[in-house]
Order: structure tokens, then sequence, then C-alpha cells
């Protein structure tokens, strides 16, 4: 056995670490003093409050850390979920916290502005689930891109209708939809159908984004994986193994595996904590008759829900029970229930309040109404019949043309052939109504015809600008103006609470049918002859109830009544002296002294007398005879026409009586008139 031998200079090293070590000892000895053994102990321990310091601050430091490595308990979740749901709630009613100075709560958010719930989508529901014959039922369709999945587009809103098939119960019962509203005012994703632009405000939240987009990737990373998933098509007497809302212990949602994948889909989706997409309802009010409940819900941390399904399915044939709806029938102490996190808006909270509010709109709008009635009419529609007609068919004696914003400009398209029936009356506060064409600006009057034509402003112009200037409702809507050419007559439209409005014309389809232009949301033809007698206030559908409406007949307005018997001009030229009666636009009743008129009598001695002995009258015009007399103020000018042009020039000397012609004979007949051509005549200005 070979056995290890130090070397010379290892044994060197070895004596000089010994020498060194007994130094430091005979050093120590020579300070030392004897200590309790325990004084060692205590040097080297820590106390008990140094070990809770110590643990409180590692605890902190694990407190900070914990979120931020991804790490949340179900506590923290839950409260995470319950604070954006408050975001939620905040975004569709606003702060519960805000009041006008009447102590009347404040309603903000999209409610605020659309005075509604926001609607319900889900992505591309259009399409039913592939498979056999028997499917049935909408369910929201995607695929993947890469490794990242997408939404088919468009987006479809939920609805309650029955014939829609949908979810069976539809806002009532399971669904996967989104209060896209929130964030987008496009929610179906096309630009075809978008809330409305004039009201929607938002956005109120900010666009919910898939933060985690593998979270799924246990459950499909591909459209093979996904379309693999339950339910799925078996052939068989089964065919699906699932159908829409049926949960029993064959075909319960637990084995749904194709929802709980898209429940982890988050674009576009609002989602709790968990990274899962909360549940949206709108249900009715049990406790409040006509009230709706919008439901915000989060399944917790078992990621499982149970909702009611209106009935029960088997062998694909629904037994409906009207009873098994949310608003009815959900059991929050269900075994799969009970750790979710529930929050309910009610729409009374705000109902009351709008209800105020429309009721102080709809008496705004009324007054609106009736002054653009007037603008048109004049104060007579305060004291029909009769009354001044100081509007715009007094001064113009005709109806304003309707124009429409066409690109760039307003037009009224070619008023001597095609002229808008649906539109705007621009003409009721601009002299220039045709921003494109010159030829439809309103002439001013003159002494051609005097009194006839645009006296001003006959409303206070809109404040909108370009296509935006256009009247508008105490609800900031467009008024709508119709004109009816067939009876003469001028519809004035306001769409009242629910914005929408039911008007069938009779123009192509028998009376009652729908014309197939959407009225109740927008004209869509605005040459279309229009029949204002197809309008029914208490229309099928409920939407004409709240509508504010005047209609215009000319009947109503014209014609008017002027009867003169008599007058006389002393000092008279003959064929000089010449008396004018203008009564409607383009028309003018000229007299003449001496020129042999059947009703002058006699011309004597420079005495002109017109109308001695009744009848023949002086003037005479009323709903009787062949030539009617617009409503409002009317000029009859005596005056010497001394170029003989039949036009009554400056300088030329005048005398001008203005009458007012009213819709009624009250006023039947006026005073004989007496003047003298060296006494009363004037230079014309």
């Amino acid at each position: 056995m070979n056995q290890y031998l130090p070397t010379r200079n290892e044994n060197k090293e070895a004596q000089s670490s010994k020498l060194k070590a007994e130094s430091r000892g005979k050093k120590f000895s020579a300070l030392s003093f004897e200590l309790p053994a325990s004084s060692f102990y205590n040097q080297h321990a820590f106390t008990l409050l140094e070990i809770l310091i110590v643990l409180f601050i590692l605890g902190l430091i694990a407190a900070m850390a914990w979120p931020a490595m991804g790490i949340l308990n179900n506590r923290e979740r839950e409260r995470l979920s319950l604070k954006q749901m408050e975001i939620i709630r905040r975004a569709i009613v606003g702060d519960p916290d805000r009041f006008d100075g009447y102590a009347i709560r404040i309603i903000g958010g999209y409610v605020g502005d659309m005075e509604k719930w926001p609607d319900l989508w889900e992505a591309k529901a259009e399409e039913k689930p592939s498979g056999g014959p028997y499917s049935f039922g909408w369910r929201p369709s995607g695929s993947f891109a890469g490794k990242n999945w997408k939404w088919d587009y468009p987006f479809r809103k939920l609805t309650n209708d029955p014939a829609d098939i949908d979810h069976i119960g539809g806002l009532e019962t399971e669904n996967e939809g989104q209060p896209k509203g929130l964030w987008t005012d496009d929610p179906k994703g096309d630009a075809t159908e978008i809330e409305d632009p004039d009201k929607w405000k938002g956005p109120y939240l900010v666009p919910p984004a898939d933060k985690k987009k593998d979270d799924s990737g246990h459950l499909a990373e591909t459209d093979h994986q996904y379309n693999n998933l339950e339910p799925k098509w078996h052939p068989g007497p089964l065919c699906e193994t699932w159908e829409d809302g049926d949960y029993n212990a064959a075909l319960g949602e637990y084995f749904d595996q194709k929802e709980n994948f898209r429940l982890l889909q988050t674009a576009h989706r609002l989602a709790d904590a968990w990274g899962r997409a909360f549940r949206f309802f709108i249900t009715a009010d049990p406790a409040r008759p006509g009230s709706t409940i919008f439901w915000i819900i989060s399944e917790g941390p078992d990621y499982e829900g149970r909702y009611p399904a209106k009935g029960t399915c088997a062998a694909h044939t629904w037994t409906v029970d009207s009873n098994d709806i949310m608003s009815l029938a959900y059991d929050e102490n269900n075994e799969f229930n009970k750790d979710n996190i529930v929050l309910k808006i009610y729409s009374h909270e705000w109902e009351a309040v709008f209800e105020d509010i429309n009721l102080q709109k709809t008496v705004e709008t009324k007054k609106k109404v009736l002054g653009i009635e007037r603008s048109v009419a004049g104060s007579s529609v305060d004291s029909s019949p009769g009354g001044i007609n100081d509007g715009f068919t007094g001064g113009l004696c005709l109806r304003p043309l309707l124009f429409r914003w066409e690109g760039a400009a307003w037009d009224n398209e070619d008023a001597a052939s095609v002229s808008y029936t649906k539109g705007q009356p621009r003409g009721l506060w601009t002299r220039t109504p045709n921003s494109g064409d010159a030829g439809d600006d309103l002439s001013t009057p003159s002494w051609a015809h005097p009194g006839i034509g645009w006296h001003g402003g006959y409303i206070q112009a809109p404040f909108g600008i370009s296509e935006k200037e256009y009247l508008i409702d105490a609800w900031d809507r467009e008024v709508l103006f119709f004109r009816d050419a067939a009876n003469n007559a001028f519809m004035i439209l306001s769409r009242g609470v629910d914005g929408k409005f039911d008007f069938y014309n009779t123009d192509t389809l028998p009376t009652g049918a729908p014309d197939g232009t959407n009225d109740y949301l927008e004209p869509a033809d605005f040459t279309e002859a229009v029949d204002v007698t197809g309008y029914n206030p208490n229309d099928a559908g409920g939407y004409n109830a709240d509508n504010i409406v005047r209609i215009i007949y000319k009947s109503d307005r014209h014609p008017g009544f002027f009867t003169l018997n008599r007058f006389t001009v002393n000092n008279a030229a003959a064929l000089i002296t010449k008396a004018a009666l203008f009564y409607d636009t383009g028309l003018t009743d000229i007299r003449t002294a001496g020129g042999g008129n059947p009703e002058d009598g006699s011309f004597l001695a420079g005495v002109w007398d017109v109308g001695l002995a009744p009848p023949p009258l002086a003037f005479n015009y009323t709903d009787l005879t062949p030539d009617k007399i617009a409503p409002g103020p009317r000029y009859l000018i005596f005056w010497n026409d001394t170029d003989s042009d039949s036009v009554i020039n400056v300088g030329e000397n005048q005398y001008t009586a203005i009458y007012n012609i009213i819709t009624d004979n009250s006023m039947e007949p006026r005073t004989d008139i007496i003047i003298d051509t060296a006494v009363d005549f004037t230079p014309a200005p």
C-alpha cells in the first residue's frame, strides 16, 4: 500500500501555522475574562419581535410580487371582477352620485344618451352550426388565423322575436351577447347597422382586447381541434350531442366545450378577472311590470353557470315553459351558481327620470312644431279661421319647397319637373335655399308685385352647418317635412320619444300597406308621391303614438275673402290713373280709369267711380269666385301710370292701401275708398 508523505516545504508551512496560532492564543489569554456559557447563545439568536418584523416584510414583498407574477387568489379575482362590473355599470348609466339642482339623478353613460339599454351582439350568429338537417338555433362563430382566434363578421343583434329562433328564449335565456354599443357605434361590424349617430356620444368604455390569446390552447389551437370539441355532429338518431339550453346529465353545459372555448376568447368581449367573458341578459322586472333588468354575471372560479332555457328539449323538439326564463327562474342557490357574481341594473332607476325629461321635451317640441307651422302659415294658426298670415305662404303665396343635402350642396332637383316631397323647407330661414342653383333664390317684394316676396327669415336658422343645417326637435333629431301635391297639404312631423314613425304611402300600394322603404327609420325615396292621409296616428306598430304632427292644408288657409263695394278717385286722368290689386304670385287685377271697364260706371270730370250700385262690386274675391286671393297682407294701389306700362315705377305718384286677407268673411265688405290724386298721391319710392 502506498503511503502519502509530506514534502519538506509542506512541513515548514505546517510548523509556521502552528506558531502563529500559539501566538494569537497567548495574546487572547492575556486580555480575556470568563463569561457565562449562555452569553454566547444570545449573541447569535433572534428575538420573536425580530422574526415577526422579517415575516411582515416578506409578506409585503410577496403581496406586491404575487399579482405582478399573474398569480391571484380567487378573493382578489372576485374583487377585480366587481370593480370591472362597476366600470361597466357606470358606462351604461353613469355616476350614481350625480344629481341636478332639483335633486334629480343625472343619468349618464350610454343610457343617458340613447335612453335605452345597449343591445347585445353575437359574432356572425346568422350562421347555424354545421351538420345535418336538424340543426337549429344560432351559435357565435369564428376561426383561427394562425394561432389567433378571429370572430366571424358581421355580428348579429339578439332579440326576443320568437321567429328569430334566437336561443329559444331570446334575451331571457343563455346567450353569448356583448353590449358592443358601449365601445363602438358600429356594433355589427360592417357599417350597415350603426347606433343612432345623432345620439351616440361614445365610446363609453375602452374597446376590450384579448390580453391572453393562448389561454384556451388546452382546448383547441386549430380549426380542426375546435370542430372536434363538443357539441359536434354525430351520425345516428341524436345527430347533435347538444341542443341550446338543454342541461341534463347527457347534454349539459359541462359538455359544451365549444362554448367554454369561446368564453375564453375576449377580443370584443368584456371579461372578468378569471379571463372569461361576462354573461349579459336583458330581462323583464318581475317586481315592476313594464320595466326591465340588465344583468352582468361572472361565472366565478368554477367557470360554470346554469341558466333557464324556456323549456326542455328532446329529439330536437322543444317543450316550451314560458316561466323558465332568467327573470323568473334563475336559481342563485344552484351548485353551479353559488360562486357566480351577479350585478343587476334596474331600468326603473332611469325610466322615471326620462319620463319627466321626455315630458318636458314633448312640450318643448310641440312649441317648436307650432312655431314652424306659424312660420309657414302665419300667426293665424292660433285663431283659425281668421287671423293674419304673416308667414311664408302669406308673403310668397306658395308653399316652401323642400331640399335635401346631395353630397356637397342642398338641392331641390329640378323644381319644374321633379321636386323633393321629403326634405327641409330651407326657404323659411334663407332666401338662397339651394346652395348649388341660384335659380331657386326667392324674390323680395318690389313695385312689380308689392308685398309679395320673401320678407326675411320666418324662423330662426338652424345652428348646424352643411348637411346638419336642418330643423331639429327637442331630442336633437331632424324634424321631417312632407309635401303632398295631390291633397295640397304640407306635413310637419317630429318622431317623438322613440324616434320612430310609420308612414304608409298609397301611391303604388293599397291603403294601409307599407311602401317598403322602412319609413319608420328614415324616408328613403325623397321624390315619391306622398299621401298624408296614409299617416295613421294610431298605427298598429305603436310608432306614431308619441309623434308630434301638424298638417297644413291649402283649403285651411286658402282662399281668402276680400270684398270692396266701391272706390272713388277724384282728379283721375283717363287711361293714366290706374288701380292694381296684387292677389297672388304673378297675378294682378289692374283697372284703368276711363278704359271702358264695364264696372266703371261713368267717367265724368275726372271722377273715377267704380261699383256705384253693386253688383257689380269694385273688387270681390271669395271661395266661390273663379279667381282666388291668397291670405296675408295684400296691396291695393292707385297710381298715375305716366309711361303707360301698367307697372308702378319709382317716382310715379301713387296711393297704397294694405288689407289683411283672412280665410273667413267676417270682415266683409270693406269700407269704401274715396281718394284724391291731387291730395293723397305721393311719389313711389
